[in-house]
């Protein structure tokens, strides 16, 4: 990744949490950036053009529920020296009073060139799962893995497929982001199913 990265931005709406579940975001740990969307932008109560042109790790740890700031910290700590698949639930608070609960996907590389680890992926929000009774089954997943499997696989194309939407101007664009959320919605609950049933 180079020093200078950009994003396209998406336009912030007051109810970006309801018109879309799903976020996509993308870190570089070696000039400590990470570019999000509106979606994840509001779920962690941060200015969606500020997140587009990309914001510290600390300001999105801000957000993070004080109890999950630590298990959260450990985890980015351990992608942030290896790479690997991370998969990961916890709680953001993005305005005083609102909780929300987020399932995080993301794959952390290395590069072969520069050594330098970059991640990307998606953050679910999961609250009303949460709130039918969900609230102490958490999914928390970090391999180093090389081997992708299919859903990583989808998982990546789908992320990719959702950022050149984002490119896509006016109603057809608006179509299309709704149907690869969709998607990303649901190959986000597979992965969680799937890391479920591998600690289980």
């Amino acid at each position: 990744m180079q020093n200078q990265v950009t994003r396209p931005v998406l336009a912030f709406v007051p109810d970006a949490l309801i018109a879309s579940q799903v976020g996509t975001w993308e870190t570089s740990f070696a000039i400590d950036r990470t570019f999000s969307d509106a979606t994840t932008a509001a779920l962690f109560g941060l200015d969606p053009d500020e997140a587009a042109k990309g914001l510290p790790l600390a300001a999105y740890a801000r957000s993070i529920h004080p109890h999950d700031r630590a298990a959260f910290n450990d985890k980015i700590g351990r992608v942030r020296e290896h790479g690997g698949l991370y998969v990961v639930e916890y709680r953001t608070i993005p305005a005083l009073g609102d909780l929300r609960w987020v399932l995080a996907r993301g794959r952390y590389q290395r590069d072969k060139h520069t050594g330098e680890i970059t991640g990307r992926g998606i953050v679910i929000d999961i609250t009303e799962n949460k709130l039918d009774g969900r609230i102490e089954d958490r999914a928390f997943f970090i391999t180093e893995e090389a081997a992708e499997s299919p859903l990583d696989r989808a998982a990546a194309c789908a992320i990719q497929a959702r950022q050149a939407i984002d490119e896509v101007d006016g109603p057809e664009g608006l179509g299309l982001r709704r149907s690869v959320d969709a998607l990303l919605l649901a190959l986000g609950r597979a992965l969680a199913r799937r890391v479920g049933a591998l600690e289980s």
